[in-house]
């Protein structure tokens, strides 16, 4: 990772930076991993991206690249960031292409209102079988000269 890229041990869900990142299907599921966690801890984030989904229900492959930012508090937003058409149990379902260009909007975002950003380790990786190797190499270059924290969850 780059100096720019800090890597920290935590729940995702307790970062305290304005922005929290997470990949998504165009499907609007989020039935697993990380998505369902944010699905349980904040329903208002499922709701909205379901919604924004039922909009594409005709043609969501129109969905990848975008980021649907919701607002979880006061300061505080969860991006979606809609990198992966579909899910399942093997196959790689991340569009490394789409994750770059929600990533690069979320960054220019965040310097525009000076917010800070975290992102899950693995993003794009776990379920939707994305190579870490590739997606750390985007993260170094897309935040090279802005601080972003990379969450690993290590459970106890």
């Amino acid at each position: 990772m780059s100096e720019w890229v800090q890597v920290v041990s935590g729940n995702i869900l307790e970062a305290t930076e304005n922005i929290i990142v997470q990949q998504v299907n165009c499907m609007g599921v989020m039935g697993a991993g990380l998505a369902k966690q944010i699905r349980a801890k904040y329903p208002s984030v499922y709701t909205e991206y379901k919604r924004h989904c039922e909009q594409y229900a005709d043609a969501r492959g129109d969905l990848l690249g975008q980021v649907q930012l919701c607002q979880v508090g006061e300061g505080k937003y969860m991006a979606n960031l809609f990198a992966q058409l579909g899910y399942g149990k093997k196959g790689v379902y991340t569009k490394y292409d789409m994750l770059q260009k929600g990533l690069e909007e979320v960054l220019s975002l965040a310097k525009k209102e000076n917010l800070t950003i975290a992102i899950p380790y693995g993003i794009g990786c776990g379920l939707a079988g994305g190579d870490w190797d590739v997606v750390r190499k985007q993260l170094d270059d897309i935040f090279d000269g802005y601080g972003v924290k990379v969450y690993k969850f290590e459970a106890d």
